[in-house]
């Protein structure tokens, strides 16, 4: 839903014309802010509550220009008092602004190259740490959905990695499940925070390990599969208490405010891995 969302939001951006932003800093964060104000304003859709800018960093590849991250608040009309947060970015050189620059060469878009760094501890909670010392030299901040194949391929290789080397390496694990794809995704990842909140030891690596494939969202089938290859008796209701939806949202969020939108996403000391296997630098 969020990603339907946020699709519309660039159309609007996208059409909404040339903007200039002059002067400080300051003074083009405000211009950015205003203009996203005024695109979103005409949509009949969306409510604006609060547009931000959480940080912003120079562009490696384009001199003078810096990307700027957006944190913009919306509640849908017709459906009152329900509220999202949706994630974007722009550019901007203290005189234009740019929704995006593409590669003559090849096509391809600056826009998903740049992504924001983990600039702050708040992605290294003892709660999301799943294995390794806290205190090791490297830590991984790890995105995935548990029936993405993908995921179900490289996890478990980057687990054995860790718990092999956890004076290396410290791994935080964050749930995010690519709903649109896996329907079974949201059932399962609540199951497994449940059967961690009972004190099943290892439930993430079990469950990578079982590499279920579920092509339903009806929560029954998904738990009886479920409780049957993890030997748990998980109800409906375990999985929907305040502290478990709490946690699955919160997972959610994170990897909003990094723009996460595929599985498995990778940090590495706080730096996106596109090739998802510099960890195995840290071991030799």
């Amino acid at each position: 839903m969020k990603q339907l969302m946020l699709k519309s939001l660039m159309l609007m951006l996208l059409s909404s014309g040339a903007v200039f932003a002059k002067g400080s800093d300051d003074g083009v964060k405000k211009d950015i802010v205003d203009f996203v104000k005024r695109a979103i304003s005409v949509n009949p859709k969306f409510k604006l509550k609060d547009v931000r800018i959480s940080k912003s960093k120079p562009v490696e590849q384009i001199k003078g220009w810096n990307v700027y991250f957006l944190d913009i608040d919306l509640e849908m009309k017709d459906k009152k008092h329900t509220k999202t947060t949706v994630h974007d970015k722009i550019f901007a050189n203290g005189e234009y602004l740019a929704r995006d620059f593409i590669a003559l060469a090849n096509k391809s878009s600056l826009k998903d190259k740049i992504v924001p760094d983990i600039s702050d501890n708040s992605f290294y909670k003892k709660e999301r740490l799943l294995y390794g010392n806290a205190n090791a030299p490297h830590k991984i901040v790890a995105f995935s959905d548990p029936l993405c194949p993908f995921c179900q391929d490289y996890m478990p290789k980057l687990i054995k990695a860790v718990k092999e080397h956890p004076d290396k390496i410290a791994l935080y694990y964050y749930h995010f499940p690519l709903q649109m794809l896996h329907k079974a995704s949201p059932t399962v990842i609540k199951a497994i925070l449940v059967a961690e909140k009972q004190g099943m030891k290892d439930v993430v690596e079990k469950v990578y390990a079982k590499k279920f494939e579920m092509d339903t969202s009806d929560e029954d089938k998904i738990l009886n599969e479920f409780n049957k290859a993890m030997g748990t008796k998980i109800s409906k209701k375990d999985i929907n208490t305040q502290d478990i939806l709490v946690h699955y949202s919160s997972d959610i969020e994170s990897g909003g405010k990094l723009m996460i939108s595929g599985t498995p996403t990778i940090y590495v000391d706080g730096k996106k891995d596109f090739s998802r296997q510099k960890y195995k630098e840290f071991i030799k």
